[in-house]
């Protein structure tokens, strides 16, 4: 009876521990708007016509939802992301030189994108560092080329449709990224924050292959930005 009494002492004691120590484990919800500048990166084709890439503006809405498991002060969180993304992709051409007149060629791609991945996430504190990856689904874009020749500037802008993303870019028609993201949550009760942080990412534009030598180009983008939201979770 008293190792009865031992065992059952033993595992209470256990069980109320663990119950403190996972105390803060629970669902969470992120409402979450990226702001930051794109950073166009030539690959391919591209890459061997020029090296210069332009700066563009991102944007977007996601929510970020899974589950978050609390041990003291250390939290780990699995979410999947999703929401809409405007991405913007951009790049510079010199084409020729003549007589000392510039032929340059100004490429620009935006997107309005649905964008699904998956963002792990390491919470100290009130502190958090993800390692995400996802795609990004194009569902409408502006493509425009700003073209200056002998002093005459002309500008051309195609809309394009998601059928029209699948046919002409035959290498890649979607765009997968990373990124890196660091948050800091200010909380106002036991379970809902305010959210604000930073991200860095990489985003694997959208392709065509070269008919003549069959390289793909496109034009990537490197990103930087700040993110501001809504966090709903269990306070570590």
């Amino acid at each position: 009876m008293k190792k009865i009494k031992k065992l059952l002492l033993i595992f209470s004691i256990f069980a109320i521990s663990n119950i403190s120590v996972f105390a803060a484990s629970g669902f969470e919800t992120i409402i979450n708007v990226p702001l930051g500048l794109s950073i166009g990166v030539p690959t391919g084709t591209y890459e061997t016509l020029s090296d210069k890439g332009k700066v563009g503006f991102d944007s977007g809405v996601t929510a970020q939802i899974g589950y978050m498991i609390g041990i003291g002060k250390l939290g780990i969180s699995i979410l999947g992301e999703f929401g809409y993304s405007y991405d913007s992709y951009k790049m510079y051409l010199l084409q020729s030189e003549i007589l000392g007149q510039k032929t340059e060629m100004n490429l620009s791609m935006y997107t309005h994108s649905f964008q699904v991945g998956l963002l792990p996430k390491i919470n100290i504190g009130q502190f958090a560092i993800g390692v995400g990856a996802g795609v990004k689904i194009p569902i409408t874009a502006v493509y425009e080329v700003d073209t200056t020749a002998f002093g005459l500037n002309e500008k051309a802008t195609t809309d394009l449709k998601r059928k029209d993303i699948e046919k002409i870019y035959n290498g890649r028609n979607v765009i997968p990224y990373i990124k890196l993201t660091f948050d800091y949550s200010i909380f106002f009760g036991s379970k809902m924050a305010l959210n604000i942080g930073a991200y860095l990412g990489y985003d694997f534009g959208l392709a065509q292959k070269n008919a003549i030598d069959n390289e793909y180009n496109s034009v990537d983008s490197f990103d930087l930005g700040l993110q501001f939201g809504l966090r709903f979770a269990p306070k570590l």
